[in-house]
């Protein structure tokens, strides 16, 4: 399924998401995010000049949703079910 996006995004120069003016972020694939899931999973990583998602209060808190589960998250979760 594809997203639409609106016209009022910004494109990030480094990583090519979309984030609208009210902070809704359009990755390339899957459903829209927060600028905390795309700073959680990308930006933090990347480090790169120009990134337009490096500001600490329009990226607000980072829960453990936002980031990428490690191996021995998934390992129990596995062994849960």
């Amino acid at each position: 399924m594809k997203t639409t996006t609106p016209d009022n995004c910004q494109t990030c120069p480094i990583c090519r998401v979309k984030i609208a003016h009210d902070d809704k972020v359009y990755f390339s694939s899957g459903q829209p995010g927060t600028r905390a899931r795309l700073y959680a999973r990308v930006c933090q990583y990347a480090k790169k000049a120009g990134c337009i998602n490096q500001n600490k209060e329009a990226i607000g808190t980072l829960t453990k949703s936002d980031g990428f589960s490690t191996g021995e998250e998934i390992k129990k979760m596995l062994k849960a079910s």
